[in-house]
C-alpha cells in the first residue's frame, strides 16, 4: 500500500513540476491531458466493442501512458534546448506550442478513429475522419512528400 501511495505522490510531483515549467501554455497542456484521457476512454470502449469483454490487456493501452510521457518529455527537452540556445522565452514557447498542436491533432484523430469503430454507420464521423486524415493534410506541403517516402 505504501508503494502505491509513493507512486501517486511521485506522479503528482511530476505533473505539478511539468505544469509549473510550462505555465505560459497551461491551457494547451490541459487540452492535451483531456484529449489523452478521452482517447484512453474511447480506446477502451473500442476494445470492448471489438472483443465483447472488458479486457485491459491491449498493447496499445499499455503504451498509451508511455506515449503521454514521451510527449511531455519531448516538450520539456525542446523548451530546455531553446533556453540553452539563448532564444527568448516567447520563441521557446512558440516552438513548444507547435509541438502541442501536433499532439492535439494526433490525439484528436485517434479519438475520431476510435469513435468511428464504435459507431460504424455514423456518416458525420466518417466525414470528420476523411477531413482530418486526407483533406487537412493536403494543405501541409511536406506531408505528402513524407507519406510518399514512407510508403517506399
Amino acid at each position: 500500500m505504501l508503494n502505491m501511495l509513493n507512486f501517486w505522490k511521485y506522479l503528482l510531483f511530476v505533473a505539478t513540476s511539468v505544469g509549473a515549467y510550462f505555465e505560459p501554455i497551461n491551457a494547451l497542456l490541459i487540452l492535451v491531458a483531456a484529449l489523452f484521457i478521452f482517447d484512453f476512454i474511447t480506446g477502451v470502449l473500442k476494445s470492448v466493442k471489438l472483443t465483447g469483454t472488458l479486457s485491459l490487456k491491449s498493447k496499445k493501452l499499455r503504451w498509451s501512458f508511455v506515449k503521454m510521457f514521451v510527449y511531455m518529455t519531448v516538450m520539456a527537452i525542446t523548451f530546455y534546448v531553446c533556453e540553452a540556445m539563448k532564444l527568448s522565452k516567447d520563441t521557446s514557447i512558440s516552438v513548444v506550442k507547435i509541438e502541442v498542436w501536433m499532439i492535439v491533432y494526433i490525439e484528436g484523430l485517434s479519438i475520431v478513429e476510435n469513435l468511428k469503430t464504435i459507431f460504424k454507420d455514423d456518416k458525420f464521423l466518417n466525414f470528420l475522419h476523411y477531413m482530418l486524415s486526407v483533406e487537412f493534410l493536403k494543405y501541409i506541403p511536406f506531408v505528402s512528400k513524407f507519406l510518399k517516402e514512407n510508403e517506399e
